[in-house]
């Protein structure tokens, strides 16, 4: 008996994941000579659409558009602690220049950019034009294949048969009524919970509504894709009290206002204390961590950056401030304490103390260069210059939340996975909704795996609905 659907395939939002997604399977249709509905359904209005995809740079983890970086999947794995699942990641490496290549051949270009990483451990290759470029190209690709995009309509419970399987959609559309879709498969592209502070406040704990989003997409993310998952039986994967971070200026309005200068300097609590080793490893390996212990364990959520004029010595410094906010300066460390509202006392002390434990040695902006401090605790490892040369710099920083690591756990193809591991059949994932980190972001793979696995999933599904009509 032929099942009566409004539309095939629904992918729930319009980010990269949802239109890799949706375009993935308005060409695995039109490969199978069938004329299938797809749609995306996306909560805000055009303007508005793509959540935390539409601001993002998109840095990926690749050589070149073909290889990714060296020890891909080991990293992973290990900054996981190896919670993450391996054979996920095996196939992301495995699928990532293929996806990239697809992606190009779609209307994307993809370069080495300028990024506001002055060090980097890892290759970061880049879309031109950022996420928004990737969304733009791939949801006009879509819909010339048939596929239609609905905006201001929020998905918010899946509906199941008698057998267990997807067969409907509750939506809530603007101005607040509900309508039921009947479908006959679901990919679940809606990122992560950062937007809802309810979820933040249950998951990341104390004091998490404060966090801000590191760009206005962020707020859109609000977590229903998991939670509907998580109501019918899908078993969750990543970890949920941990989000990925970055440090950022609090008086930017800007998305990505990111302070990546401090290892050049020394960073400072609001008692004017030295926390950290600041020079502990190449920049885009250790802000994640500095940010988040920002957040959890210094009062007020703040930081400050001190540097002098040195700074300004430093090549394209300006790369790694994104903030469109001025420098806060001062001809005395004294006069700068009294601006940023710190001790003068106790930061002058701090400042005396760790220019007395710079250690001699040859200064390399470009690479860790060994150049520390001795007797200090903690003492900083790389990058230690004095500092004594007026003007004295100073930049607020707080903790920001790029995405939320929780999520619903799937399989190589998107399927979603119930609590005993078997395919809930009909339902799929992609992007940050699928929960895949634990413990330390691997930088430049979440983009990427919103690509690979929204292209698998969009392909799977169809494939799944043309064995069920």
């Amino acid at each position: 008996m032929t099942r009566e659907l409004d539309y095939d395939i629904v992918v729930v939002g319009c980010g990269v994941a949802g239109t890799a997604a949706a375009l993935s399977a308005a060409e695995r249709a039109k490969e199978r000579g069938k004329n299938l509905r797809i749609a995306i359904l996306e909560r805000t209005d055009h303007d508005h659409r793509g959540g935390n995809s539409r601001w993002t740079a998109s840095y990926m983890r690749m050589k070149n558009i073909d290889e990714v970086a060296d020890n891909f999947v080991e990293d992973m794995m290990s900054f996981s602690d190896n919670y993450s699942d391996r054979k996920y990641i095996e196939t992301l490496a495995e699928n990532a220049g293929p996806t990239l290549r697809w992606v190009q051949k779609n209307g994307v270009d993809f370069d080495y950019l300028p990024t506001m990483f002055l060090t980097s451990t890892r290759p970061r290759l880049l879309p031109v034009g950022g996420g928004r470029a990737i969304i733009d190209a791939l949801s006009r690709r879509a819909q010339a294949l048939g596929a239609e995009i609905i905006y201001e309509a929020t998905a918010w419970k899946l509906l199941l048969d008698e057998e267990g399987v997807i067969n409907g959609l509750n939506v809530r559309i603007k101005g607040g009524k509900t309508m039921q879709l009947k479908v006959g498969a679901v990919i679940l592209a809606t990122g992560g919970f950062q937007g809802n502070k309810e979820m933040m406040s249950q998951y990341i704990g104390r004091d998490a509504h404060k966090i801000p989003t590191v760009a206005e997409g962020g707020l859109y993310d609000r977590g229903e894709g998991i939670r509907m998952a998580l109501e019918i039986g899908a078993k969750p994967a990543g970890q949920f009290d941990a989000f990925h971070a970055e440090p950022v200026d609090p008086r930017s309005k800007r998305e990505e206002a990111g302070v990546m200068a401090y290892p050049y300097g020394i960073l400072v609590d609001k008692n004017g204390k030295r926390f950290v080793d600041e020079g502990k490893t190449t920049i885009d390996e250790q802000y994640e961590e500095v940010a988040r212990k920002i957040f959890y364990d210094l009062p007020d959520h703040i930081a400050y950056m001190i540097i002098d004029s040195r700074l300004y010595d430093i090549p394209n410094y300006e790369r790694s401030l994104e903030t469109d906010q001025p420098a806060i300066t001062a001809d005395t460390i004294e006069e700068l304490a009294a601006q940023i509202g710190v001790p003068a006392d106790q930061l002058a002390a701090t400042v005396r103390e760790y220019n007395q434990a710079v250690q001699p040695g040859e200064f390399r902006w470009d690479r860790p260069d060994g150049k520390r401090t001795k007797g200090l605790s903690p003492d900083k490892t790389n990058w230690a210059n004095p500092i004594d040369k007026p003007p004295y710099i100073a930049y607020p920083i707080v903790c920001s939340i790029v995405f939320t690591n929780g999520g619903i756990a799937t399989d190589t193809s998107g399927r979603v996975l119930s609590m005993d591991d078997d395919p809930i059949p009909g339902l799929y994932a992609a992007g940050e909704t699928a929960g895949l980190y634990y413990g330390k972001y691997p930088g430049g793979t979440s983009v990427l795996r919103g690509l690979v696995f929204g292209r698998r999933a969009g392909a799977h599904a169809v494939d799944y609905v043309c064995e069920e009509l």
